[in-house]
């Protein structure tokens, strides 16, 4: 990186950052570091991709005292460094190189919004509960509308690979529409670098919310969600098998030319022979 600026190396060592795969962001970041001499001009300017990585990507935190993870996202954040909880009403400040949480304290909700956004935090909790192996949920009010957070992460570095699954619905439930994104990413590393990234955007019709029945709408809403995932994931996973039997099999010959298999223990017998015919 010689004879690079200052702010051209902190571009190139920032899109390192956010494009660091899941579960891999620590390692990136000391990598990072240790190619820019840990500078303190560098580290500040890492600092900021760091936050923006941690709540795109959905990073999780544990609050003290608390069992449950918290999702780091931009619908809960305060301020850079400053978060809250929309399950338990806490505020909190994290150390995004760290993710240590300290400074929580009692953070009120908004009281108009709170009964359908908490009607709905347990209709998702409940689907996120069933569906997800160690899946993270959030919802969050979000001015007229309802926003829906939910990540999952598998991580399996001894089998060289990692995995994450991160979706987004908003609410709009005077109208009972919902929009959506899906993003899977995942990392395999054995002897290679194959990622996998994958988008939805997904636009669902609902019913308006009944605010004589806030349960039934946010079961509604989940169901609906439920329902566009579920595809998402079939879809996925037929593309993959198509990619398998169909694609991949296209791309090159079962047989060479010759329409025989070539055993490859006599290969030098081949060479041999066909050097003894080329004299002849």
């Amino acid at each position: 990186m010689e004879g690079l600026s200052v702010e051209e190396k902190l571009k190139i060592a920032n899109s390192f950052l956010l494009d660091s795969p899941p579960g891999e962001v620590n390692d990136v970041y000391s990598d990072i570091s240790v190619l820019l001499n840990n500078n303190a001009v560098f580290r500040e300017g890492l600092l900021d991709a760091l936050r923006q990585y941690n709540t795109e990507q959905y990073v999780t935190v544990t609050l003290p005292e608390q069992e449950s993870m918290v999702i780091l996202s931009k619908y809960g954040q305060i301020e850079n460094d400053r978060f809250f909880d929309p399950k338990s009403h806490q505020a909190f400040t994290v150390d995004h190189i760290s993710q240590e949480v300290t400074e929580v304290e009692p953070h009120t909700p908004e009281e108009t919004t709170e009964p359908l956004r908490s009607a709905v935090e347990t209709a998702i909790s409940e689907y996120v509960a069933d569906h997800y192996p160690k899946g993270v949920s959030a919802t969050y009010s979000t001015g007229e509308t309802i926003t829906i957070a939910i990540v999952d992460n598998k991580y399996s570095p001894s089998n060289l690979w990692n995995g994450r699954w991160r979706s987004t619905w908003v609410i709009s439930p005077e109208s009972g529409e919902i929009k959506g994104t899906i993003k899977v990413n995942v990392h395999y590393y054995e002897e290679g670098n194959v990622q996998l990234n994958s988008t939805k955007d997904i636009e669902i019709t609902s019913s308006p919310v009944n605010s004589e029945d806030l349960a039934a709408s946010a079961a509604a809403y989940s169901k609906s969600i439920c329902k566009a995932e579920n595809e998402f994931q079939n879809a996925l996973n037929e593309s993959y098998v198509e990619l398998s039997e169909n694609t991949f099999k296209g791309l090159r010959r079962a047989l060479p030319l010759t329409r025989h298999k070539i055993d490859w223990d006599k290969i030098s017998n081949y060479k041999i022979g066909q050097e003894l015919a080329n004299k002849s």
